[in-house]
């Protein structure tokens, strides 16, 4: 690797992503405390390479990939362990993996009918990702013994739920519209 693209954000992607695993095998043999304290790193890891990246301008494509990988995974794996372990209700875990093969899927197709792709998260879908994350937290934190809350955890699933679906809905709504776009272009160009 190049030093521009070996530099200390994408090492930190790289130590997120490599964390995810064990992140799932703590979950697994239910090992609360160090799942929670593990993840919570990992989350925070996120902002703390986004920061570094912009303040040392060391923004690279690879680093922007990364962060979005080690984010999904962690998200996923965390999201599907805990619902095999009872803790996440399936109708929430199965409204967010909807929603990601949505996005993805129509962002394939997109590319595949424009011959570009470029993806620019909506307030929307980062306050889904925001919601998601906290709510992972919480529920790790519960299993923890860290916190409280099991009168709060309806709520938050329901929350989560209704921001899963609503942020779903608009990135077809988005996808679609780029596509009605790109084929109008075409049809321009034809004629």
């Amino acid at each position: 690797m190049s030093a521009r693209v070996f530099n200390l954000p994408n090492v930190i992607s790289l130590l997120r992503l490599a964390a995810v695993p064990v992140v799932g095998w703590l979950i697994l043999r239910q090992h609360w405390e160090a799942a929670c304290a593990l993840f919570l790193a990992a989350a925070v890891s996120d902002g703390i390479d986004g920061f570094l990246a912009r303040w040392l301008k060391q923004m690279t494509a690879l680093g922007a990939a990364l962060d979005t990988v080690a984010d999904k995974a962690l998200g996923i794996v965390t999201l599907v362990m805990l619902t095999l372990e009872q803790a996440i209700p399936m109708w929430v875990t199965l409204a967010i993996l909807l929603r990601d093969t949505v996005i993805v899927l129509g962002a394939l197709s997109y590319r595949g009918l424009a011959g570009h792709l470029e993806i620019h998260p909506t307030w929307l879908g980062k306050t889904h990702m925001f919601a998601e994350f906290t709510l992972l937290a919480l529920v790790l934190g519960v299993l923890a013994e860290w916190l409280i809350l099991e009168d709060w955890l309806q709520p938050l699933f329901v929350a989560v739920f209704a921001i899963a679906v609503t942020s779903g809905v608009q990135y077809v709504w988005i996808w679609s519209a780029k596509a009605r776009r790109e084929r109008a272009m075409a049809r321009l160009k034809t004629h």
